[in-house]
């Protein structure tokens, strides 16, 4: 009985990362669907907090099965580098500067600051950054530009939602260049650390000032 328990135990751990990859697109097609369902408008922000978390929390929970570590996951805390800091402020310049001129000071929202935000931040880094990233490091180990760049643009598609309201056309490709070019600085200081933590603080940080400023319906 203990043989038979320890080789089903083996054959669990050894699950092959190729098909841990496609359960983590998978889990990415359905955390697209339920953001788009957030951007149009027919999924609360209060039930996109609560589910937010869930395909982060599985894509890591196949990748650990398939072998995948922590240091792998990028989720050991590790110092923050000065060169990982300077990409974390760029990208906080560089998003706030986009999306703050496009919204409106409505007074101090609380649930926005210190519920939503971290919510958001933590649940997109958990996925994109500690799943996805290292995912596509499986598909192309000797290549980690080209898995940056790929697991950015799905980044970018994730923020397709807007395609499915009355932004025009030129608005829905301006949102997405936005995450697409956060997405390669993001992946870029996370590698380079060796930890996700940072890249979670900033990313709630950056919705903590922008919730404050929603844009007008």
């Amino acid at each position: 009985m203990e043989s038979n328990a320890g080789d089903s135990a083996a054959a669990v751990s050894a699950l092959n990362p190729r098909w841990a990859v496609v359960a983590v697109l998978v889990l990415w097609a359905g955390y697209t669907a339920l953001q788009t369902l957030l951007v149009v408008g027919s999924l609360s922000e209060a039930w996109s907090s609560a589910l937010g978390l869930l395909p982060g929390i599985a894509a890591v929970a196949v990748l650990t099965v398939a072998s995948l570590g922590r240091d792998r996951l990028f989720l050991r805390p590790r110092p923050l580098s000065w060169q990982g800091f300077a990409v974390l402020v760029s990208i906080l310049v560089f998003a706030l500067a986009v999306v703050l001129p496009f919204g409106t000071w409505q007074g101090w929202n609380w649930m926005a600051a210190f519920v939503y935000a971290p919510a958001s931040g933590l649940s997109q880094e958990l996925f994109f950054r500690a799943a996805l990233l290292p995912a596509a490091l499986v598909v192309f180990p000797n290549r980690p530009r080209l898995a940056l760049v790929l697991h950015s643009a799905f980044f970018s598609i994730w923020h397709m939602g807007v395609f499915f309201t009355d932004a025009p056309i030129w608005a829905g490709f301006a949102v997405m260049l936005v995450p697409f070019i956060s997405g390669i600085g993001w992946g870029w200081q996370v590698r380079r650390d060796g930890t996700v933590l940072w890249a979670m603080l900033q990313h709630s940080l950056i919705w903590m000032i922008a919730g404050q400023f929603p844009m007008p319906a």
